[in-house]
C-alpha cells in the first residue's frame, strides 16, 4: 500500500489491516495527559482518524465526529498539533505505534490520511487510505458505514417451536 506526499509516493510500512481482521490494542498519549488503550472490544464502535498535517481536519470532517462523539469513541491522531480545536481527551500527536500497527506510517515525522471504524467486537469494518494525503475523504461513505456500526444488532439465538403443538 502507498500513499502520495508533495508528488512523490511513499510506501506504507509496518502492518495492513483488512477488514474483518482483529484491530490491535495500542496505548496512546491524549492531549489532556491521560493514557488511553484503545483498538480491541470497546463498549462502544471506535474510529481512529489518522491525519498527516496540523491543517488536515476538515470542517466537514469535524462536523460528523461532533454528530457522532456520544454514540462513539472517536480519536484524532496526528503527528502534530491540529489548526481545528478537538476534544483533547480523545486527540492525539502520539501517532507512531498507531501507524504503524495501522499500517499507515510513512516516518518518523508523518503518517498517511486514513479514517479506520472498530465495531464493538474489536472488528475492522470500514477503512479508508486517502491516495494523496491531501486528498479529501469519502466522508458521505464514512459516515453511512459509521451510522451502520453504531447501529448494527447482533443476531442471537432463536429458539425455534420444532416440537410443535
Amino acid at each position: 500500500m502507498e500513499t502520495i506526499v508533495k508528488g512523490v509516493s511513499k510506501v506504507l510500512q509496518k502492518n495492513e489491516r483488512k477488514i474483518g481482521s482483529e484491530a490491535p490494542a495500542i496505548s496512546l498519549t491524549m492531549l489532556n495527559g491521560e493514557s488511553k488503550v484503545i483498538g480491541m472490544l470497546a463498549t462502544k464502535v471506535q474510529v481512529m482518524i489518522t491525519l498527516p498535517f496540523h491543517n488536515s481536519l476538515s470542517m466537514e470532517l469535524s462536523n460528523i465526529i461532533k454528530t457522532y462523539q456520544d454514540q462513539a469513541f472517536i480519536y484524532t491522531i496526528s503527528a502534530q498539533m491540529l489548526d481545528q480545536t478537538t476534544n483533547p481527551t480523545c486527540s492525539s500527536t502520539d501517532f507512531e505505534e498507531l501507524a504503524k500497527k495501522f499500517g499507515v506510517y510513512i516516518d518518523e515525522t508523518l503518517c498517511a490520511k486514513a479514517i479506520f471504524i472498530i465495531n464493538k467486537d474489536g472488528q475492522f469494518v470500514y477503512k479508508e487510505i486517502t491516495r494523496d494525503v491531501e486528498d479529501a475523504f469519502d466522508l458521505e461513505m464514512f459516515e453511512t458505514k459509521l451510522d451502520e456500526a453504531i447501529h448494527f444488532k447482533k443476531k442471537g439465538h432463536v429458539h425455534e417451536n420444532w416440537m410443535g403443538a
